[in-house]
């Protein structure tokens, strides 16, 4: 039976279903698992919050600061967005567009976060006064957990969103493949930019950046004994972490 008859067509798109249906349930199945809640006591929860308020962090459950268990610490979230990248590599082959450009959002999105621990070391100190490697990780540690609080329903949003995306393409199956990459020829094509541009207008974790930084900022000289009248940080809010 020729692959251009209606018979080799409805074959076709049968094996497609099925495999879209099964890497689509393995992605959600993943983020879901990953998303798992927990809550902060509220007896360890006070100084915390007030730094977050002091610095005009969004908490979105208020005085319960809630977070995903993978924003428990560095190694926690390391290990989830190195699964995460995993998981959408060995399924894209048969997502559709729109499912995949979302994905694709939300691995920027992880990026973002993961990067922005590297502002630890960008704060810029007096000569012969550094952070310590127990410093740099408690505080490294600290970073991912408030942007698990902070974050928290804005994750979830992009999580539910992307459910929606995936029971939309299996109820309107598309044969048509994805023509480009998020990177072609080493330039940025125009979903990169759209990207870009969502996270930084778009999203909480783009609005709230300078917040972050100058709470990385205040902590850093905190712990040093720094006084940061003295220090400037206008160059560190200029661009997302790279």
């Amino acid at each position: 039976m020729a692959p251009s008859s209606p018979r080799g067509c409805l074959r076709v798109a049968g094996v497609v279903l099925e495999k879209r249906i099964n890497s689509e349930q393995s992605i959600l199945d993943f983020l879901e698992n990953a998303s798992f809640s927990l809550e902060l006591p509220r007896k360890n929860s006070q100084e915390l919050y007030e730094l977050m308020v002091a610095h005009e962090l969004k908490l979105p459950h208020g005085l319960s600061l809630q977070y995903a268990q993978v924003f428990s610490n560095n190694r926690s979230f390391q290990e989830f967005f190195r699964s995460f990248e995993q998981q959408v590599s060995r399924n894209k082959l048969w997502l559709s567009k729109e499912v995949r450009f979302h994905l694709e959002l939300m691995q920027a999105y992880f990026a973002w976060i993961n990067a922005s621990t590297l502002m630890v070391q960008r704060i810029p100190l007096p000569d012969g006064i550094h952070l310590t490697d127990d410093e740099t990780e408690k505080l490294t540690d600290t970073i991912f957990f408030i942007q698990g609080i902070s974050l928290d329903n804005e994750i979830k949003g992009l999580i539910a969103h992307l459910e929606v995306l995936m029971v939309d393409s299996i109820y309107h199956l598309k044969l048509d493949r994805v023509k480009r990459s998020l990177m072609r020829n080493g330039f940025m094509n125009r979903d990169t930019k759209k990207i870009i541009t969502v996270l930084i207008e778009k999203t909480l974790l783009g609005t709230q950046s300078k917040q972050l930084i100058a709470l990385i900022a205040a902590t850093v000289y905190s712990i040093k004994g720094v006084d940061p009248d003295q220090m400037n940080l206008d160059r560190l809010a200029e661009r997302p972490p790279e």
